[in-house]
C-alpha cells in the first residue's frame, strides 16, 4: 500500500509539472518587436508569455511603456491559436515627447494551410507618417520572406486617417511565417499615431486542391 501511494504521488508530480509546461507554451517563434533607431538602446524583443511580455494569454503579446523619443507605446499583437488559422494582427498607439522614429515589427511562424493569397487590411490616424509592411516567407522563418503589401501615409499631405488592404498571391508551401513592419515617425513632441494591421489567408478555391 506505502508503494502504491509513493507511485501515486511520483505520477501526480509528474502531471503537474506537464501542466505546467503546457501552460507556458509558446506557439511558434511569435515575437514582437519595438525599436527608436536613433537612441543608441537595442532594440526591445519579446516573444510570447517571456520578459516584458504583459498579456498571459498564448498567441497575445503586450507592451506598454516608453520607447526612445516615445514617451507613450502601447502595442497588441495577437496570433494563433487566438486567431486564425493563418492571421496575425497588430495595434499600437504612439505618443512622442520629442521627434523621433518608432519600429514596431510582429512575427510568428509555423502557419500550416493550403491558402491562394493574403489580405492586409489596415486603418488608423497619425501626426506623422506611417509605414505598413506585410510580409509572407514560405521559409518560415522570423521577419523573412518577401514583401506582399506596402501602404505609406503622411499627415502633412495626406490628412489623419487613414485605412485600406491590399491582396497578393504567395506560395502555398509550408509551414510558412507571417510579418508586419510598421515604421511612425513624429517630427515633435505631443504628436499621437494610431494603427491597426491585420493579415488574413484567402482558402484555395473548392477544387484548387485537386491539382
Amino acid at each position: 500500500m506505502k508503494k502504491l501511494l509513493t507511485l501515486c504521488s511520483s505520477q501526480s508530480a509528474v502531471l503537474s509539472l506537464a501542466l505546467m509546461s503546457v501552460s507556458n507554451l509558446s506557439y511558434g517563434a511569435f515575437v514582437l518587436t519595438l525599436d527608436d533607431p536613433n537612441d543608441g538602446v537595442a532594440a526591445l524583443t519579446i516573444y510570447d508569455l517571456t520578459g516584458s511580455d504583459q498579456n498571459g494569454a498564448p498567441g497575445a503579446i503586450t507592451y506598454s511603456g516608453a520607447v526612445g523619443a516615445f514617451t507613450v507605446t502601447v502595442t497588441t499583437g495577437v496570433s494563433k491559436p487566438l486567431i486564425g488559422p493563418a492571421s496575425i494582427d497588430l495595434n499600437s498607439i504612439e505618443v512622442s515627447g520629442a521627434a523621433g522614429t518608432l519600429l514596431v515589427g510582429l512575427s510568428d511562424t509555423d502557419f500550416v494551410g493550403e491558402y491562394s493569397a493574403f489580405t492586409a487590411s489596415y486603418g488608423g490616424n497619425t501626426q506623422g507618417t506611417v509605414d505598413l509592411s506585410f510580409y509572407h516567407d514560405a521559409g518560415n522563418a522570423e521577419f523573412g520572406g518577401s514583401e506582399f503589401a506596402q501602404f505609406s501615409h503622411d499627415f502633412s499631405t495626406d490628412g489623419l486617417s487613414f485605412s485600406g488592404s491590399d491582396f497578393s498571391g504567395v506560395s502555398v508551401a509550408q509551414p510558412f511565417s507571417l510579418s508586419v513592419m510598421a515604421e511612425i515617425t513624429h517630427d515633435g513632441p505631443n504628436k499621437i499615431t494610431s494603427f491597426d494591421a491585420l493579415v488574413t489567408p484567402v482558402p484555395l478555391p473548392a477544387g484548387g486542391l485537386l491539382f
